[in-house]
């Protein structure tokens, strides 16, 4: 059935300009009459129905027309659109926790370009400021356990109390006298392990709860603050 340009645009809910527009760009098909009308077939209506849809989803002109002209498949292109909106989201996820820490916990404003940048730390950039401060903690030999317990991991879309855990984190694993402090820490359970520090040993084990209490607070914290990132339970006050 042939149908024209305004009767194209009624049945498939989009404007008589935008059926022009398209039409310009190549992506329906119409002929002209004697008077220079343009005409539709039955096919423009669905194709005009599937760039609205498509455009609804976010895509551009340019890979509708690569998908209309079959130069790139629907699934194709679906897929490569899935992983940016991903990106997307995940960005998105991540400005509206910072923001939700800003909005509860007022900072100084040149407090805010330190904690976007933290914010946006790579994955990697996040472990390694962690390792770092592990290895030069812990030292290199200490067994991998105990550091994936002592790792936080950042999820992609991190909620608003685990990026504020990780922003807490950042900032007290560089400070040095904090760092200082765990050394001496791990140097003091050292001696009271010995060469066997599994040892089931009764006498051990409360010589280790009252090192771990009188450990400087903020290793406390830290442990606290891994376990929010991770989205684990809190730990015991004598543990870590």
């Amino acid at each position: 059935m042939d149908h024209s340009i305004g009767a194209v645009a009624r049945l498939a809910g989009v404007s008589v300009k935008t059926v022009r527009h398209y039409s310009d760009l190549g992506l329906l098909a119409s002929r002209r009459t004697t008077a220079g009308h343009r005409r539709y077939g039955d096919d423009a209506v669905v194709r005009l129905r599937l760039i609205r849809t498509l455009r609804a989803l976010g895509l551009d002109l340019p890979t509708i027309r690569a998908v209309l002209h079959d130069e790139r498949t629907l699934a194709e292109v679906a897929g490569t659109h899935a992983e940016a909106l991903a990106i997307q989201i995940r960005t998105l996820r991540r400005q509206h926790a910072l923001l939700t820490v800003l909005a509860h916990h007022p900072h100084n404003p040149e407090d805010l370009e330190l904690m976007h940048d933290l914010t946006e730390q790579s994955e990697q950039d996040r472990r390694a400021l962690i390792a770092d401060f592990l290895s030069t903690t812990l030292g290199h030999d200490a067994e991998p356990a105990v550091r994936q317990n002592l790792t936080p991991v950042l999820p992609s879309d991190a909620d608003p109390a685990q990026l504020e855990a990780w922003l807490e984190l950042a900032a007290l694993v560089t400070q040095e006298d904090f760092r200082t402090s765990v050394r001496r820490l791990v140097a003091g359970y050292r001696v009271l392990a010995g060469d066997d520090p599994l040892r089931a040993d009764p006498e051990l084990r409360a010589q280790l709860i009252d090192l771990r209490r009188t450990a400087d607070p903020r290793w406390h914290r830290y442990n606290e603050l891994v376990a929010v990132v991770n989205g684990w339970a809190p730990p015991s006050r004598v543990a870590g």
